[in-house]
């Protein structure tokens, strides 16, 4: 499949899953989309048979995510409408940090390729998508630029992380 097609098609499973998720308390089935989002990364990645090379990836990124966000919520910093959760963490956004984690690689290798990139890049990346978040009504940032740099610092922690990973385990090909 052409590199750039297939790009798109990942970008386009990720953004309808981080839609499905975000947006599962304001959805009828606010239980089901997060599933939803999950079968369709996990679809799209065991297509391209890249899903086992994942793995480490998947359970990083939710073990990051539980703990990160956990943190933030137990520290007053986020707080996330009412909704299934493991210590704060509402089960919609660690559904979110495993996808993030499957389609790591196709969508995010060129942060992970350099340090500074990773750091800088996912954690000013991590502050949009949680702002973006307070936009749309899902979680509130307690104390703005407080709450933001805890988002970032949980970010920088993240970027640094998976590029260790991805040193670690490098790519057999490339698409």
């Amino acid at each position: 499949m052409n590199s750039k097609f297939s790009f798109i098609i990942d970008l386009m499973a990720f953004q309808i899953a981080w839609f499905l998720c975000v947006l599962a308390i304001k959805t009828p089935f606010p239980k089901i989309s997060p599933f939803i989002a999950l079968v369709i990364v996990f679809t799209r990645t065991m297509q391209v048979g890249r899903f086992r090379l994942m793995i480490p990836f998947i359970v990083s990124s939710l073990i990051i995510g539980i703990i990160g966000d956990a943190t933030l919520v137990q520290l007053g910093l986020l707080q996330f409408q009412s909704y299934p959760n493991i210590f704060g963490s509402p089960l919609w956004m660690i559904t979110l940090w495993a996808c993030f984690g499957t389609m790591l690689r196709p969508l995010f290798s060129w942060f992970l390729d350099h340090c500074w990139r990773s750091i800088l890049g996912f954690s000013i990346g991590g502050v949009v998508a949680y702002w973006s978040g307070q936009k749309l009504g899902v979680l509130e940032f307690s104390n703005s630029w407080v709450s933001a740099l805890g988002i970032a610092g949980e970010w920088a922690i993240a970027g640094t992380v998976l590029r260790f990973l991805h040193l670690k385990f490098p790519e057999p090909y490339k698409e």
